[in-house]
């Protein structure tokens, strides 16, 4: 359904800027969904509409978002039942959806629990605009984040890129965050091919079809929003200490391997929408996730087409490869 305080029908913004879908997943939120919807009431940019799907919250979640569409008559706020089968399940419920008006709108992801910085979409959408891809071409924003705690203290910068973005890396991690992610209707239009049961992470999804469909990357090192790191996290960001530990343990107990073999699924969900480079790189992965010989293995990961960005995770996969855990 679609809330707005007054009953009326809701009006165009008076921003003359490209209309953007904001997809905000939530789940018993309450203790931090006010501030991330004041900033994004409080965007440069204010041609928005919100698409909302709660995944069963027993807590305040709903009330607080009510009450946001009845402040904001004038955004066209959407409030969706979720399919209360996890957070990817329930992006992917928002990216099935959301109704984009025309090829010219564009699409972001958001978290329940972050602040945006007053500039996040505007620059979001220079960029895009100023990669001009061609028609039905995917493209894709990312960009750096500031790291806080609970409280919105500062703890650091999340992890840049140190190694270039694209397919072979795609296949074996996510390094762009989804709460970073705006992108075009022609990457909407490929993620929908994807079963969500074949996801990990929606945002990894999306990293894996911009790169596998010929689309565009721009990496903004300008950090877009406040990235709480708190208890409630699924996966902190990939700069953090301890997450690397946890990774590890994840390693050990089959968790990579798990999400190679979804991998796989959902790149088979995309069939002929891959290019034609992509389809010899996922070629190479599925050898070397199934070759029975560990230092063949290692040979196709080294090949050029797959690659991790740090020393560190290419270091992880030679050894969940040694033990055909990835």
């Amino acid at each position: 359904m679609v809330l707005n305080g007054l009953g009326a029908q809701p009006t165009m913004s008076s921003n003359h800027g490209p209309l953007i879908h904001i997809l905000m997943a939530t789940y018993e939120g309450a203790a931090y969904l006010r501030e991330q919807l004041d900033s994004i009431a409080a965007q440069h940019h204010t041609n928005w509409a919100l698409w909302i799907s709660d995944d069963g919250s027993r807590d305040n979640t709903l009330a607080i978002c009510e009450a946001f569409a009845r402040q904001h008559p004038s955004h066209r706020i959407h409030l969706l039942t979720g399919p209360s089968k996890g957070p990817t399940a329930n992006f992917f419920h928002l990216l099935q959806s959301v109704q984009p008006e025309q090829a010219s709108d564009f699409l972001a992801f958001a978290d329940q629990d972050d602040v945006w910085l007053p500039e996040k979409l505007s620059r979001a959408i220079a960029a895009l605009g100023d990669m001009r891809p061609a028609p039905q071409t995917p493209a894709l924003y990312g960009a750096l984040t500031r790291l806080v705690n609970d409280r919105l203290q500062p703890a650091g910068l999340s992890q840049r890129p140190t190694q270039p973005l694209g397919f072979g890396n795609a296949l074996l991690q996510n390094v762009i965050s989804g709460n970073t992610m705006v992108f075009n209707v022609a990457l909407l239009e490929r993620l929908r091919h994807i079963q969500p049961e074949h996801a990990v992470w929606h945002d990894w999804s999306a990293y894996q079809t911009v790169t596998g469909c010929g689309g565009r990357i721009h990496f903004d090192t300008t950090p877009c929003l406040l990235y709480r790191q708190h208890g409630g996290n699924l996966v902190g960001s990939q700069g953090r200490s301890w997450d690397k530990v946890l990774r590890l343990g994840m390693l050990f107990r089959g968790q990579y391997r798990s999400w190679g073999n979804k991998t796989e699924s959902a790149m088979s969900d995309l069939g002929p929408l891959l290019d034609k480079a992509a389809l010899e790189t996922l070629q190479v992965f599925k050898q070397m996730r199934s070759h029975a010989n560990p230092f063949e293995r290692l040979r196709l990961a080294r090949s050029g087409h797959l690659w991790r960005q740090t020393a560190s995770g290419r270091a992880s996969l030679w050894l969940g490869l040694l033990l055909k855990q990835i």
